[in-house]
């Protein structure tokens, strides 16, 4: 195969996954009501025992390759993308991030193989997908009911990253030396440098800066709507619920509590037959913080009410009601004005029913408005970011150096 055609594979898979993005919620939609939302995660478990399957045929059959090691690595990657497939059962559409940037990562090792033959290769595939899966993460922050979501980031520099060490320990290409090259190294540091100062510039994207451009912009005025990529948040600590996080202090939860709460209560009145997604982004994050978390909270606590009373076990049934149970004492405790004047208040009823079958004093991490800068200022993660560039540059110089 030329290379220009393994480029060509590698453009044609990116823009299939860009592509996704806008019609990713349809599609999640369609599957959940005809099949179920499972079927998400068998999909990739079929695919990822599939793939296993025709390598294990490939190389043993084919290739005549009888090193044991090539399949101990091989069915541990396999184990590992399993693993981690599990791991997001709650929400399996995740796991679908596999098997694209597996196979975006594929094409990367193709198309690179023809101008790098050491060890770097599988570094600058990660990097480069890595790359690719920031700008996927972009686009769905551009997408309206899409959001962007650091974690989606790493799952996607996770499968490049399990996909490469599938292919340097279990199939082990011979056409791939052992010694790294200077040159090849400065190649890893760029795209290393490319993916930090983007991460970077995605956490420094505030609602603030969006109003600043967008008012530049006008024609991305839209963006002003969007669940912001970054934002404040603070970690509090309840003896009663454990953990949760806020994008407000608990002086001003309890501030706008006691002052909106009849405003806000209405407004959850009108839209409570709308669409629920639709409702974040027309109060979102960053305009309206205390009625989109209240809304988060009573989603999740709602959420898993139902899931336990369908659990098909007392185990499930009892994580499910945990966190409703917990979810419900926030909203309680740090919205309980609003949620009491709303259509979203709980009856004792429902309370008792989640109560009976769980141990109240164990801690709960809520994991609703998680992420910002929780522990370093913007400032002090560009002080970081430009360090660790310095030092990144510093190294090749000193390659450059050493070997000529």
């Amino acid at each position: 195969m030329k290379a220009w055609i393994s480029w060509l594979l590698v453009f044609l898979c990116a823009l299939a996954i860009f592509l996704v993005v806008p019609f990713a919620r349809i599609i999640q939609n369609f599957v959940t009501v005809h099949w179920g939302r499972s079927l998400f995660g068998y999909f990739v478990l079929a695919v990822t025992f599939s793939a296993f399957l025709i390598l294990f045929y490939i190389l043993f059959f084919r290739l005549k390759i009888r090193s044991f090691s090539n399949y101990i690595w091989l069915s541990l990657v396999t184990g590992l993308y399993i693993y981690f497939t599990l791991k997001l059962w709650q929400v399996p559409e995740e796991a679908v991030h596999f098997l694209e940037y597996g196979l975006l990562g594929f094409f990367l090792f193709r198309a690179l193989s023809f101008r790098i033959k050491d060890k770097s290769i599988y570094f600058v595939a990660i990097l480069i997908g890595s790359l690719i899966g920031i700008f996927d993460e972009i686009l769905q922050w551009m997408v309206p009911f899409r959001y962007w979501d650091i974690r989606d980031v790493g799952l996607n520099a996770l499968s490049g990253v399990l996909f490469q060490f599938a292919i340097w320990k279990g199939i082990n290409p011979k056409i791939i030396s052992e010694k790294l090259k200077p040159k090849s190294l400065r190649v890893v540091s760029i795209f290393l440098g490319i993916n930090i100062i983007l991460l970077g510039l995605c956490m420094s994207n505030t609602p603030q800066r969006v109003a600043s451009y967008t008012k530049l912009f006008p024609a991305l005025s839209f963006l002003q709507k969007e669940e912001t990529m970054t934002k404040s948040r603070y970690k509090h600590k309840d003896d009663e619920i454990g953990i949760f996080y806020s994008r407000l202090t608990l002086e001003e939860l309890e501030k706008t509590d006691r002052e909106k709460a009849h405003e806000y209560a209405q407004i959850l009145k009108k839209w409570l037959d709308e669409n629920y997604e639709k409702f974040l982004q027309n109060y979102s994050s960053s305009t309206h913080p205390f009625l989109h978390e209240l809304r988060v909270h009573v989603f999740r606590r709602d959420k898993k009410f139902n899931m336990g009373l369908i659990a098909p076990n007392e185990k499930s049934k009892k994580s499910a009601f945990f966190i409703a149970y917990k979810e419900n004492l926030i909203l309680e405790k740090y919205f309980g004005r609003t949620i009491q004047k709303s259509v979203y208040r709980w009856n004792e009823a429902k309370i008792k029913e989640t109560e009976t079958l769980i141990n109240k004093n164990k801690p709960y991490v809520s994991p609703v408005s998680f992420g910002g800068f929780p522990y370093c200022s913007e400032e002090t993660m560009w002080l970081v970011i430009l360090a660790f560039l310095a030092g990144l540059a510093l190294f090749n110089i000193w390659l450059s150096r050493k070997f000529t």
